[in-house]
């Protein structure tokens, strides 16, 4: 199921805010799952974390380093810290802030690399205004991994059948590199179809999985 994922080190505050969310996404008759998570230690987690739980939103509050619990911190970072290192890979992926801190320079100076700011006690009073843009960002995220994957497909299908225009190919790296899907090069044409047949099955069910999740 696709998840919108709340970063934040109060349980307290990250719950409260979770069950607000529900409810304005219930609203919206939105299937669109809520969690929240402590934030990690190693930044790098957030890319596997994205992938392997379905995440296709992210909402960060500003003060991450406040607080412990038993397994982790404090983290050394805030959230305008961690949106700077989740964009050197994930350009296009849904960021926003909800903090008390919304007002905070430092987050301030990053507003260009969030979907929105908001202060946390005006989305809580006024969550129907803005959970429209959270589902459409959410949505937006999904539909265009499902382009991609289309266009993957397209181009592995017109390669393989001889077409060996360098465009094409460099797109299909391109697309293999931020898709994360194995690239095997072109130079052994044998080894290289039979890849593709290995992993077309594959991409076809991520793609109803993908669907399915913006149903």
């Amino acid at each position: 199921m696709a998840t919108i994922a709340i970063i934040d080190d109060n349980p307290e505050i990250s719950e409260s805010l979770k069950i607000a969310l529900q409810q304005f996404l219930e609203n919206f008759n939105s299937s669109l799952k809520v969690i929240t998570q402590f934030p990690f230690m190693d930044v790098n987690k957030y890319f596997d974390f994205i992938e392997q739980d379905g995440i296709c939103v992210l909402i960060l509050d500003e003060r991450l380093n406040n607080q412990s619990n038993d397994l982790n911190g404090p983290v050394d970072y805030k959230g305008n810290q961690l949106v700077t290192v989740i964009r050197e890979r994930l350009k296009d992926f849904p960021i926003f802030s909800i903090t008390t801190y919304s007002d905070d320079e430092d987050l301030l100076s990053k507003l260009s690399e969030f979907e929105y700011i908001l202060p946390r006690d005006k989305f809580v009073e006024e969550g129907n205004n803005y959970v429209p843009i959270i589902i459409r960002a959410a949505h937006r995220f999904l539909e265009s991994n499902i382009n991609e994957l289309s266009e993957f497909n397209k181009l592995t299908k017109e390669i393989a059948g001889g077409d060996s225009n360098p465009e094409k190919i460099k797109k299909l790296q391109a697309l293999q590199l931020k898709l994360e899907l194995p690239y095997t090069g072109f130079d052994d044409r044998k080894n290289w179809l039979d890849q593709y047949e290995i992993h077309i099955a594959e991409l076809e069910q991520i793609k109803k999985e993908l669907q399915n999740k913006i149903k």
